[in-house]
């Protein structure tokens, strides 16, 4: 049988149908009511604590390269208890300077220069559109942008990079034969052009995945994750994926 990506998108909804339904539903349903919850919340309040609290873990882990320090969590609790979204005065500038260190002092003073946090998102939303980022690496901006209304940036780490390449999605979507399977970016098109073409008046949860490739991303991560569905992981679980009879990796190795 060959690879047919009709076929594919069509199983494809089918499995996000079947994660709705599983083990891990629960929580694929919360991820999306918090995406969707933070959108509201950054549109109503400009200076949302929740859009800072992500982006003081996002600095202070480099976007999640390094562990989450013991302690964070409590010392943001704190910081918020204490100053609210009047995190401009200049002992709340001291205090998150201590939360994501010295060494970051550079990123609270690129994100302080915003009049907003909202102004930020946008002017990180225009950048990133052009490959560039500041304040935040490539994974903390698109993890923060979809997750604060930006639905189309696609947070891309290992699991989304192997379900890309495996399925065959970047084989029959990339844009030409100068794509490389090994750039984030031309995964993240590649997955967007999939969308566009194949999900087109596909709802889930009242959104629409057809210009929403990054809250594809969320079943696709939930799909391959080691504490979720764990079927697309570091070694592929074939003989329990819905995919097997289409996707590309399978019809090549399980023929």
């Amino acid at each position: 049988m060959k690879f047919n990506i009709s076929k594919f998108s069509g199983e494809f909804k089918n499995t996000i149908d079947w994660m709705l339904r599983g083990t891990y539903a629960q929580k694929v349903i919360d991820d999306l009511q918090h995406i969707q919850n933070n959108k509201i919340l950054i549109e109503k309040d400009h200076n949302s604590v929740e859009a800072l609290k992500f982006i003081i873990v996002a600095i202070r882990t480099n976007s999640w390269r390094l562990k989450k320090p013991e302690g964070l969590d409590s010392g943001i609790d704190s910081f918020v208890s204490k100053y609210n979204d009047e995190f401009r005065t200049s002992s709340a500038i001291e205090d998150l300077i201590a939360l994501v260190g010295n060494r970051r002092k550079k990123n609270i003073d690129q994100l302080l220069a915003y009049p907003t946090l909202k102004d930020f998102t946008d002017k990180l939303y225009d950048l990133a559109k052009k490959g560039k980022t500041e304040v935040l690496g490539e994974k903390g901006r698109d993890n923060y942008l979809r997750d604060f209304g930006h639905w189309d940036r696609i947070p891309i780490d290992r699991h989304e990079m192997r379900f890309i390449i495996r399925t065959g999605i970047y084989h029959a979507c990339s844009r030409n034969e100068k794509s490389d399977h090994l750039e984030k970016s031309d995964l993240q098109d590649a997955l967007t052009r999939f969308c566009t073409k194949f999900l087109n008046g596909y709802q889930v949860q009242a959104i629409e995945l057809g210009n929403a490739a990054g809250i594809v991303d969320v079943f696709i991560w939930s799909f391959s994750a080691e504490d979720r569905y764990n079927i697309c992981g570091a070694t592929p679980k074939c003989k329990k994926c819905n995919l097997i009879r289409v996707c590309l990796y399978a019809l090549t190795n399980l023929a």
